[in-house]
């Protein structure tokens, strides 16, 4: 089972930074997953919510402003106490920053069509200039985007997002054509873990912090869990048992 870390390593250092994600890699991380969002003009940055708030302090959507704007913006608020400036990165400062990353998870948020329209010519771009292609899966709960995603380049392998329990996760995901199943831990039955990997599909199962959680989830047949404690998570399991 992969140990991924979420946002980097959400609990460890601030969430979606460079800092996070350094420090998860120093501390044996090799699988990443992170959020991506377009700025106002069309830059790949990485950042969760829609809002500027509960980050950076500042009032706005991200979508609102600037690539020039949002870099210089301080994104640790909630985690006050750490000891340097940790700026929004956009997507290829993060990459960078993480050479020794085996996959990534690009969790791409719901936004207009139109703007996710130009995030997929841009993502599709980023992921060949990089060569990223094996080592990539771009995850979604919008539908429409893993249709078009997978419609426009087959041959990057996509991943539905899936949080609530009205829709079969299973068959919606095998319906997009994706390759992974990324389970919300509240909707990850045995069933679903059972029927998502014999059809042929990738679990990762998010967000797991708890350790013996964890240890259930592998012996059910998840592939990966994503944690906000990566470093705790990869030190536990990487011990003998006995």
């Amino acid at each position: 089972m992969m140990i991924v870390g979420h946002r980097g390593a959400r609990n460890e250092a601030p969430e979606n930074t460079v800092e996070g994600f350094v420090h998860a890699q120093q501390h044996g991380c090799q699988y990443f997953e992170l959020d991506i969002q377009l700025s106002a003009d069309h830059e790949l940055m990485v950042f969760h919510d829609s809002s500027l708030k509960r980050t950076t302090g500042q009032r706005g959507k991200l979508g609102s402003f600037p690539y020039h704007h949002l870099k210089t913006l301080d994104a640790r608020l909630s985690m006050p106490n750490w000891p340097t400036q940790c700026l929004i990165p956009n997507l290829q400062t993060v990459v960078n920053s993480a050479p020794l990353t085996s996959h990534w998870q690009f969790e791409v948020k719901s936004d207009s069509r139109s703007r996710l329209g130009i995030l997929i010519h841009h993502l599709h771009l980023f992921i060949l200039e990089n060569n990223l292609i094996k080592l990539v899966t771009v995850t979604s709960s919008n539908r429409w985007f893993l249709k078009q995603m997978s419609l426009l380049h087959p041959d990057i392998a996509t991943g539905y997002v899936a949080e609530l329990p009205f829709l079969d996760p299973v068959k919606t995901a095998k319906s997009l054509k994706c390759k992974m199943l990324a389970i919300s831990l509240k909707i990850a039955s045995e069933n679903n873990i059972r029927r998502a990997n014999e059809a042929g599909l990738h679990v990762s199962c998010w967000t797991v912090n708890d350790l013996e959680r964890m240890r259930e989830l592998n012996e059910m047949g998840v592939g990966s869990i994503i944690t906000d404690i990566p470093s705790l998570a990869i030190q536990t399991f990487s011990k003998p048992t006995a």
